[in-house]
């Protein structure tokens, strides 16, 4: 994918272009919503933490001989190690391994990628997430939501750094009206067919193509008809195309009912654990 520099501040929309020429929308992740997840992502490590805390004092504290027995010792500093792994490892492989996302961006329905549109990777996921050590000065992450606040696709330092920027799933609001949102796209589909599919068809499918597709299925009932069919038909040669869909005449005849089939064919598939 290409980014494209061009970009509606007022309403934080990114937009990036694919090299198929078909334009999507991201709307940015405001401080509202990161924040949220922040939060949540806090409350979970703060009873991990305090779980390992807890299991530390019975290990130490519980033992009748001295507290400075190289048993002790040695269970201090792996329960220290573990904390320091669990804080830093929590957002680091969460990120690089769930798409994009923690516990809290689920839920508030945000997704960390990159600029030019796809997943987000174990190295940008990495940089982004040492950062943090930067964005959280001098506490309570002021100068990152200082710079996020400022910078007009929402990013924090981390982000600038590692190419990143946390985008909204399907364009829409977060959280609930997010979810709301997507399963309406998919009781839209839900009424066609599903499409007979190979398996060599299937693993020909890239989870870029899905994020194209969802896309389009989420954000379709906010475009007009004339551009919703014009995307459509774009989108729907191209995927017919990369699947080598032999049915070319029913594609181009109806491009929407053919996204609407294949996103039923293939959303538990790519949905599966989100």
């Amino acid at each position: 994918m290409n980014e494209n520099p061009s970009m509606n501040q007022a309403s934080r929309e990114a937009s990036v272009v694919t090299p198929e020429h078909v334009m999507l929308r991201f709307q940015t992740a405001g401080l509202g919503s990161r924040a949220a997840a922040q939060l949540i992502d806090t409350v979970i490590l703060f009873l991990v933490n305090l779980t390992v805390f807890i299991v530390i004092g019975i290990v130490i504290f519980g033992r009748k001989d001295n507290f400075f027995l190289d048993a002790d010792n040695y269970a201090f500093a792996i329960g220290l190690f573990l904390i320091f792994v669990l804080n830093f490892g929590y957002f680091l492989f969460l990120e690089a391994l769930w798409s994009g996302q923690t516990v809290g961006k689920r839920w508030m329905g945000i997704r960390v990628i990159r600029d030019n549109g796809q997943p987000a990777t174990f190295l940008s996921s990495t940089i982004r997430n040492l950062f943090r050590i930067i964005d959280g000065l001098p506490s309570g992450y002021f100068l990152g939501a200082l710079v996020s606040f400022f910078h007009p696709r929402d990013k924090r330092i981390g982000d600038l750094v590692a190419g990143t920027i946390v985008v909204v799933e399907g364009g829409g609001r977060t959280g609930l009206f997010q979810k709301n949102k997507r399963k309406k796209a998919e009781s839209l589909a839900s009424f066609q067919e599903p499409l007979l599919l190979t398996e060599s068809q299937k693993q020909s499918f890239t989870r870029e193509d899905w994020v194209l597709l969802s896309t389009f299925m989420t954000r379709q009932a906010t475009l007009s008809e004339d551009k919703k069919l014009e995307l459509g038909r774009q989108l729907a040669s191209m995927l017919q195309k990369k699947l080598d869909y032999k049915e070319e005449h029913a594609v181009s005849g109806e491009p929407l009912l053919f996204l609407q089939q294949l996103y039923r064919t293939l959303e538990r598939e790519w949905t599966l654990g989100k």
